[in-house]
């Protein structure tokens, strides 16, 4: 009797083992479901979003270098792309746009021309940075702001 209770016990300890492992196995169908609509939604930066982008991370290996007593001798990019991408909303590029770009690329290439002062010039420019998608589109001054450099 002993020996039947056990064999009983057992077997049903190995069964609900194996249910377990079938439920981690076969997730539930609203989830599939949920995680098909989000692989179908598909955003595709305008022109002068994915410049952005790219000045963004280019930004950052200049922070790097520039922390590091690093000199900057050219910039990875075409300033003169800030005229000539298109915008999301094409009414964007107004005069406060243009304003604001200009003194951006004066102040980028002071960083690689006036190299005593380039940690002074490139705070600038990510002021210059800020005080523009304050006005234009406000979104990504949180990541922006990661990109100044503390001065001693």
């Amino acid at each position: 009797m002993l020996k039947s209770i056990v064999v009983i016990f057992t077997f049903l300890i190995v069964f609900s083992s194996c249910k377990e492992t079938s439920k981690e196995k076969n997730p539930p169908k609203e989830k599939e479901v949920t995680e098909k609509k989000a692989a179908l939604q598909v955003y595709t930066y305008s022109e002068m979003a994915a410049f952005m982008e790219e000045m963004y991370k280019e930004h950052k290996t200049i922070k790097r270098k520039l922390e590091a007593g690093e000199k900057i001798d050219s910039l990875p990019y075409n300033l003169l792309d800030l005229h000539t991408k298109t915008f999301t909303t094409p009414s964007d590029y107004d005069a406060t746009y243009r304003q604001f770009a200009t003194a951006f690329i004066e102040v980028e290439k002071l960083i690689v021309s006036d190299t005593s002062n380039a940690l002074e010039h490139y705070n600038q420019a990510i002021n210059l940075c800020i005080s523009c998608h304050q006005i234009k589109c406000t979104g990504p001054i949180p990541r922006i702001k990661k990109l100044k450099i503390p001065i001693p």
